[in-house]
């Protein structure tokens, strides 16, 4: 393996590690909460409690990364939340339960997502069908 390839491996594990305590210290503090200010919180996002501590596993900034594919596909997101707020919801949903996130910010930042999207993005399929 060469110093580069073992430095990527090596970011790619820091940056799970990462998200991994994050999100163990995110799901505490739910854990920490009154049970009915969880479900409350869960009712204002649309979810019930179970999908509401699967999007606090997987981890933060889903909906930073989503907004960035929906413009690396041409997507204006202020016009689908205007139009379609509903299916943005949905994707929304998809995006913060996704286990891909490192990949997809990676692909974002080399500029490659939308040509790559399809072997990682759960809503791969969804933009391409509206941009």
């Amino acid at each position: 393996m060469t110093g580069l390839a073992a430095r990527e491996v090596f970011n790619r594990l820091a940056e799970k590690w990462q998200a991994h305590r994050s999100a163990r210290a995110a799901l505490a503090e739910l854990d920490g909460m009154d049970p009915s200010v969880v479900g409350e919180i869960a009712r204002e996002s649309g979810l019930d409690v179970a999908d509401l501590r699967e999007v606090v596993a997987k981890g933060a900034d889903a909906d930073k990364l989503m907004y960035r594919m929906m413009d690396a596909f041409g997507i204006d997101a202020e016009k689908l939340a205007r139009e379609a707020p509903a299916f943005l919801k949905e994707v929304s949903i998809a995006c913060s339960k996704c286990d891909d996130k490192g990949r997809c910010r990676r692909e974002l930042a080399a500029g490659t997502a939308r040509q790559h999207a399809a072997e990682f993005c759960p809503n791969e399929a969804s933009f391409v069908a509206i941009s």
